[in-house]
């Protein structure tokens, strides 16, 4: 796994996330990716303005690095909509691993706002910080609970143990299988 004050994920944003799926798993070779629907997660703020967005996301590993593939479901005002809208589907984000509140201050004492931010179910913080204008991309910081940890950790064990070829689309239950 990434060490602290590395990218722990690239994300891309995508219309239809079945022929994003292909593309990694078959041309690319990255996965297995583990698919769930995300609904409206609490607190969702939009560019300072509360939203409310719900998606379909697919995680997967490609060596030591998370792949996020991610389809907004709904038509709520959000940085993913933002994307397709104005550029289309493609890279997106990635995420920091790291401290939240300390990557939170050294992001914003860069210049960078947040564009987009909300809570998960179990509490953890997260946020987009719009940069832009430095990469034309977003950052992402997130609380990394040892659930979460747990959930990153299996998904990287069912990468090392994968065949590239056998069940590269899965349900997120099956993460129990990488116990």
């Amino acid at each position: 796994m990434q060490p602290t004050g590395s990218v722990l994920e690239l994300c891309q944003v995508v219309a239809d996330l079945e022929p994003a799926l292909v593309h990694w798993t078959g041309t690319i070779g990255a996965g297995p990716f583990f698919v769930f629907d995300v609904p409206v997660l609490p607190g969702q703020v939009y560019r300072g303005a509360p939203t409310e967005v719900s998606m379909k996301v697919a995680f997967g590993f490609s060596g030591g690095l998370l792949i996020e593939l991610l389809q907004q479901t709904n038509a709520g005002a959000s940085v993913f909509r933002e994307m397709l809208e104005t550029g289309g589907q493609g890279y997106h984000h990635v995420m920091l691993r790291g401290p939240y509140d300390a990557n939170f201050a050294r992001l914003s004492a860069k210049g960078h706002a947040v564009a987009f931010s909300g809570q998960m179910p179990s509490g953890e913080r997260f946020c987009l910080f719009d940069t832009q204008s430095s990469d034309g991309a977003f950052i992402e910081l997130m609380e990394i609970s040892p659930a979460m940890e747990e959930s990153l950790s299996r998904m990287h064990r069912a990468h090392l143990a994968w065949d590239g070829v056998t069940d590269p689309v899965r349900e997120l239950d099956r993460l129990a299988e990488f116990a």
